[in-house]
């Protein structure tokens, strides 16, 4: 009798299993699927859940953030939608996980990419600053900031480098290099990971204060030497000094005159005498 009873609970043991392995074969696990896979800080992510416990709630998380990212409620079939902002987070592979209230869990995974969020001009003269703010970045590593020419991507006009913080933000100040004026790019570069932003279009202008000089065709120069008369000029004059008469002075002419008025003086007192 203890033989046939061990042989009855294994044939039941074995149909259980059987049975066990039937359902799960017929209700398929539960899974997400998210859109886009890939994007910056700040993406806007959609995402899409279905084979979860009816009407239960589902928490979203995102990998190495305790918090709960977002909250959705499953319907009749166990499906439902959310969507979630990327965070300020480094660049890298990141898991996007959705557990119901009964522990069925499912996840996914999102790829977290460098981006310049913004430059504070788009365009400017030689010797200008301009600010560069970015994230996606790898932790405390090296980010290089390109100045490219933008018919050749060898050709590197200027280069900046600069240390992204613990969450991969950066902000550098950048002088416009000294180059003619026309049409650039730039670009930031991860030095660990080698991903590069998308390119930024930059207009270097024409350096401030400097004249623009004009063209004239030479029907234009000849009317213009034609209408244009030549300055005429007054000749100065120098204006003459007076002439003057100053007396001779001879020192014999003197002694004559003396003795003259002497001698008249003498015949003047003779005759009244």
């Amino acid at each position: 009798m203890g033989v046939v009873r061990v042989l009855k609970l294994f044939v039941l043991a074995c149909i259980a299993v059987s049975v066990i392995h039937t359902i799960s074969a017929v209700i398929p696990s539960p899974s997400i699927e998210i859109s886009p896979v890939n994007g910056s800080v700040g993406t806007s992510v959609s995402i899409k859940g279905k084979s979860f416990s009816m009407d239960s709630e589902v928490r979203i998380y995102w990998e190495g953030i305790d918090k709960i990212m977002k909250s959705s409620k499953t319907d009749s079939k166990g499906s439902f939608s959310a969507s979630i902002t990327v965070p300020q987070v480094p660049c890298g592979y990141y898991k996007i996980k959705a557990v119901d209230e009964v522990g069925f869990n499912a996840y996914s995974i999102f790829r977290v990419t460098p981006k310049i969020t913004k430059i504070s001009a788009t365009k400017g003269p030689p010797g200008g600053v301009i600010t560069i703010s970015g994230n996606g970045f790898s932790a405390n590593s090296d980010v290089d900031i390109v100045f490219l020419d933008p018919f050749n991507e060898t050709w590197i006009i200027s280069e900046k480098r600069v240390k992204s913080n613990e969450t991969g933000v950066i902000q550098v100040s950048f002088e416009i290099p000294q180059t003619s004026a026309g049409e650039y790019r730039i670009f930031a570069l991860d030095s660990k990971t080698g991903l590069k932003t998308e390119y930024f279009r930059f207009i270097v202008t024409a350096p401030e204060n400097t004249p623009t000089p004009t063209a004239t065709t030479p029907k234009e120069q000849n009317k213009t030497n034609q209408t244009t008369k030549p300055a005429t000029t007054t000749p100065k004059v120098t204006p003459k000094t007076p002439a003057t008469f100053s007396p001779r002075s001879t020192p014999g002419f003197e002694l004559l005159l003396s003795v003259g008025g002497i001698v008249l003086a003498h015949l003047i007192w003779r005759r009244h005498k």
